[in-house]
């Protein structure tokens, strides 16, 4: 490169090159040889031998592109054995060291901080898929709310089963339907194996919001197969499920239990507003009734 006399930026080190090193037609091995020893160092091609061992000259620093790093050559294995005591660098360090006349530190052209970095960087990408997958799963309370008909009655719809006979206790699904703006629907079902489970298992059959229609088709579906009564008959024959299905209990107290055709208004419970449930095609709006979900179970 230049004639003059060269600072021995090097001094003490052994450079050895892993693969083609790219860069331009300068670098050629007798070139980086004369250059190297010039500033007082060894350049080589191979890595030798462990110097802890007394057994030659141990490698300093290994320069080699970022394909020969991935390939995972005989050298670069070598050298990530020797973490502490071998540099493993691109050829940028080697050049800019001498171009500015000093050795630069080696972390900025380390291949390990670059793996580092994009490990983290997947990391933090996988980090950002589950986190959308979790928001697919569920239902974002920021985004959507719970559904309630025209007589007040919100659609979280509870379902229990204990059979002791056939080893069921605590089992328990969770239905609710929940409205965006625009209104659209999503059914969801969350089935929780025993008393005390903090993470249910998602059922959700839309793959994405939908008119109020389908997915309330979708939630009297669920209801029906799981407790085997139709959901417009569940106050009449509240508690007549068999213990092998699941029971559900209707609001007490006064509190609105959603509408149902007259003929399924049992005489005790006060009269339920005549209003068609698919409220949501009134008006030609679109809403979400979610479920939660379920497992093989389902």
């Amino acid at each position: 490169m230049r004639s003059r006399k060269e600072k021995p930026i090097f001094r003490g080190l052994t450079i050895a090159a892993a693969g083609p090193l790219g860069g331009s037609d300068q670098w050629t091995d007798a070139n980086i040889v004369r250059w190297v020893g010039l500033r007082e160092g060894k350049f080589v091609r191979e890595m030798g031998e462990d110097k802890d061992k007394g057994e030659g000259e141990e490698v300093t620093h290994l320069v080699c592109s970022a394909e020969e790093f991935r390939r995972r050559g005989g050298m670069v294995k070598s050298a990530l054995k020797r973490p502490k005591t071998c540099q493993i660098v691109t050829l940028d360090w080697l050049e800019d060291s001498m171009l500015r006349g000093r050795r630069l530190p080696e972390e900025p052209y380390s291949h390990l901080r670059a793996l580092r970095r994009e490990r983290e960087r997947e990391r933090k990408r996988l980090m950002v898929v589950k986190g959308l997958e979790k928001a697919v799963k569920e239902v974002n309370p920021n985004f959507y709310h719970l559904y309630r008909d025209h007589t007040f009655f919100q659609y979280e719809v509870v379902m229990t089963r204990d059979d002791e006979e056939a080893g069921i206790q605590g089992e328990r699904y969770v239905l609710s339907s929940n409205n965006a703006k625009p209104r659209l629907y999503w059914f969801m079902a969350k089935f929780y194996k025993k008393k005390g489970d903090a993470q249910p298992k998602i059922y959700r059959p839309s793959h994405a919001p939908g008119v109020f229609a389908r997915e309330f088709a979708l939630f009297e579906s669920f209801f029906q197969i799981k407790t085997g009564i139709p959901w417009t008959q569940r106050l009449v024959k509240a508690g007549t499920a068999e213990k092998s299905l699941f029971q559900y209990q209707p609001p007490t107290g006064g509190k609105p239990v959603g509408w149902v055709p007259v003929e399924y208004i049992p005489a005790d419970v006060p009269d339920v507003p005549d209003v068609a449930m698919a409220d949501a095609d009134a008006d030609e709006e679109t809403s979400t009734l979610a479920p939660l979900e379920a497992t093989s179970d389902c």
